[in-house]
């Protein structure tokens, strides 16, 4: 953060201000620390974190034949469970709207929609946003899930799934879920430095506009100053977002 109260971002150390790299060590190191004591509990060994990143877990998930579908019981935010068709062909969750109401969501003319395919056409549908969704020990945090008024049964789809390698054995009614390393929260590196991007590149726009006063219209100043902290809020709630799904520093710049 430099003295006007401004945050820079850098992977490279010889980036950073002389008087500031101690401090950006500092914090390098702690936050490897804190993502190490999330991940495995304890601060392992070297050879400990090479051996668990060689053979990630298998998570086996018992499932109902529903069908040509897989039927499971899903637990959401950790509290709340629910009847789920595996769907991997879906791009997202699905969630039917009792479901919604047990949760506790409200769901008003300010919630935001999506336009979805049916059997019946093309409607629209709420979208809200869940904690987390969990299957046995598997458990992706932060999707977004369309609410359904005619779903009796929610659907999982990509989102929870991009986030594992899942073999099926259907004569012992088994899904198998190994982590994907290269996909957080349903998302790959690309999606994520996607996303940072296009809240960095006009903020970083935003930023040179005001600093170099090319506006002279107070009014509009003001207007544009508003946008600038919308864009700082909305890359703060990112941020946390991305913690959230441990997603790697390398992917957010």
């Amino acid at each position: 953060m430099d003295e006007s109260g401004r945050l820079h971002f850098s992977q490279e150390i010889a980036k950073v201000p002389p008087e500031k790299r101690e401090q950006a060590r500092r914090g390098a190191r702690e936050r490897r620390k804190q993502d190490l004591l999330q991940r495995y509990g304890r601060s392992p060994s070297n050879e400990a974190r090479r051996s668990t990143l060689r053979a990630p877990t298998v998570m086996r998930i018992p499932f109902e034949q529903h069908g040509s579908r897989m039927r499971v019981e899903a637990l959401l935010n950790g509290r709340v469970r629910a009847p789920f068709l595996i769907d991997t062909g879906a791009s997202g969750v699905s969630l039917p709207k009792f479901v919604a109401q047990q949760r506790g969501l409200e769901i008003t003319d300010a919630t935001p929609r999506v336009r979805v395919k049916t059997a019946n056409g093309v409607v629209s549908e709420p979208v809200v946003r869940l904690q987390s969704v969990q299957l046995g020990r598997a458990k992706v945090v932060e999707l977004q899930a369309a609410v359904s008024s005619s779903m009796e049964v929610g659907l999982l789809g990509g989102t929870f799934f991009n986030n594992y390698v899942y073999p099926v054995d259907a004569a012992a009614g088994v899904i198998s879920l190994k982590p994907n390393l290269r996909i957080r929260a349903g998302l790959s590196q690309v999606q994520w430095q996607g996303r940072f991007d296009s809240l960095r590149e006009p903020l970083k726009r935003l930023d040179t506009h005001l600093e170099q006063g090319r506006f002279r219209d107070a009014g509009r100043v003001r207007q544009l100053e508003v946008h600038r902290a919308k864009l700082r809020s909305s890359l703060d709630k990112l941020e946390r977002e991305a913690n959230s799904a441990r997603v790697p520093r390398g992917w957010r710049d």
